[in-house]
């Protein structure tokens, strides 16, 4: 723990930090991260501040009352937070037990060791006990060490060294930044056109990527004979200004690929998982479809959720089950890694059998892609449950199901109607792993489902008007003529991609629908 009055705790990074910053990174002919940087100017600050505490304690001595001393001797006072002070006159006392003393007049210093003109007196030359007097308890400052370290003050929650370095060389036209690392612009090496042709090759041939930049250098033959830190960090800022080269490794590591090999998923949203953000008043939704909204998860719905201790869990809806994705949600965000890049290429590793599949992280357009060859390995169906663990590496997640022997089961099922409407009945489908009854659906013929929710979409059917036709349908499963919320918005995203938000707005304020209680509805009798 740092001392109350630590200088970490004001620090102010200043142009002689940015200077001696350059002259390190000048003398290292070495890129440097913001971490080792900031090292370089807490060590630095340490050692100025123990040589001004050398220069201003040198000859002095610590007082303590047992201790003899002498007119001009400069005396430390711990107990008044290590101030110093010149003996100026001495006489004898008395103790109250009559023991006899010497009293010290000493006039205070200020901070440049002048004098403050002000007395005060103290005894000295006395024998008793007194807490002062333990050498250890209270020691010369040239023999106090910190009970700390550089990484401690790095590490303080209280200190922001590290940020003001990295907002300090932002705005340092001469420093260039990569990965996370620092270097002085000029001083880097040049790579050509023929290097970035040799780069395009070796991905060309590498299945587009993803591979570090040492792997490209060491196949192109390097860049010049600099260290190798200086051939990667120049090499990777002349890949960052090409755009045939796509940087999709996560933060603090990089990793290339060639632009045009990217998966399509990647590069753009397929249709049924595209939402048209819909316009609604949430002041519509009651305690419990705030609550519903927040259970479901969507990753369209304002929801956040604090950092999970270990595994999160979802439950796959049939847009994502359908392309072979997972939503980036308000807990996921958690488990999968973070980056400056728009793309991040991930593994996912199969909890069951530790196979590992190629993933990309999309922030951009909130979903993970490459997840299809798993989900029709353990036939999972819409509604079954997710479970993520993050390990050491956060770029690699596994993955688990509730997964058992597949086996026939009788589930909801929808097909285009031939009055181009969804229509429902229950089917034998075969099932691998445990799920959500009320998010559970299987589809028949996908491509005709598939053209009915464009058809509409392009007939400008309005959300209601889905809804009505979707209620009248899947009440026709229940005695009492009602639906689960669940089950609507399972099913309504089947036609087109729906936050719940948005369709129980559309549900509260729309005449056609009654709610009956515990997030069911029918159709209004009027």
């Amino acid at each position: 723990m740092l001392p109350a009055q630590h200088w970490a705790y004001s620090f102010s990074i200043g142009a002689e930090d940015i200077e001696s910053i350059t002259n390190l990174l000048l003398e290292k002919e070495t890129p440097l991260s913001s971490v080792e940087l900031a090292t370089e100017i807490i060590a630095a600050r340490e050692d100025q501040t123990r040589r001004k505490l050398a220069e201003k304690y040198l000859g002095t001595k610590i007082y303590r009352p047992s201790e003899r001393y002498e007119i001009g001797d400069r005396l430390i006072f711990s107990q008044l937070d290590y101030v110093t002070a010149k003996v100026v006159k001495l006489r004898d006392g008395k103790s109250t037990e009559l023991c006899p003393l010497t009293v010290a007049a000493v006039e205070f210093e200020d901070s440049k060791g002048g004098p403050e003109s002000r007395l005060r007196e103290f005894v000295i030359a006395y024998d008793q006990e007194h807490p002062l007097n333990d050498a250890d308890a209270n020691p010369h400052p040239s023999q106090l060490r910190g009970d700390y370290t550089i990484a401690d003050i790095l590490n303080d929650h209280q200190t922001d060294i590290v940020e003001q370095v990295d907002d300090a060389l932002e705005r340092n036209a001469d420093l260039v930044r990569l990965a996370g690392t620092w270097f002085v612009r000029e001083l880097m090496l040049e790579v050509d056109i023929g290097h970035l042709h040799l780069a395009e090759a070796v991905l060309d041939m590498n299945e587009g990527g993803p591979l570090r930049p040492e792997d490209i250098l060491e196949q192109i033959g390097g860049v010049g004979d600099a260290p190798l830190p200086l051939q990667v960090f120049s090499l990777n800022y002349h890949m960052n200004q090409d755009e045939r080269f796509d940087e999709v490794g996560p933060a603090g590591r990089v990793l290339w690929h060639l632009t045009s090999q990217l998966p399509r998923l990647v590069r753009e949203v397929p249709a049924i998982l595209e939402y048209e953000p819909i316009p609604f008043d949430r002041t519509l939704l009651t305690r419990q479809m705030k609550q519903l909204e927040y259970d479901l998860d969507d990753e369209h719905s304002p929801v956040t959720s604090p950092p999970p201790e270990e595994e999160v869990s979802l439950t796959l809806i049939y847009p994502h089950r359908r392309v072979g994705t997972l939503p980036i949600n308000s807990e996921t965000r958690h488990v999968f890694p973070a980056a400056k890049t728009p793309r991040i290429a991930i593994t996912i590793i199969d909890a069951l059998d530790k196979t590992e599949y190629p993933c990309w992280v999309v922030h951009e357009f909130k979903y993970v892609v490459g997840l299809a060859p798993i989900f029709q390995k353990h036939r999972l169906p819409v509604g079954a449950y997710v479970y993520l663990t993050p390990t050491e590496d956060r770029s690699r997640i596994e993955i688990e199901f509730d997964t058992y022997r597949a086996r026939t089961e009788w589930i909801p099922v929808v097909e285009r109607s031939e009055r181009d409407l969804l229509r429902c009945k229950t089917a034998k489908r075969a099932i691998g792993a445990d799920y959500d009854e009320m998010i559970i659906v299987g589809v028949t013929n996908l491509q005709e489902v598939d053209e009915l929710g464009k058809e509409l979409h392009a007939k400008g059917a309005s959300l209601a008007q889905l809804l009505v036709r979707l209620v009248r349908e899947l009440s026709k499963e229940n005695p009492q003529g009602t639906v689960h919320a669940k089950i609507l918005y399972s099913t309504l995203n089947i036609l087109r991609r729906c936050p719940p938000g948005p369709m129980f707005a559309a549900l509260a304020n729309a005449p056609e629908f009654e709610d009956v209680g515990d997030s069911y509805w029918k159709l209004s009798e009027q």
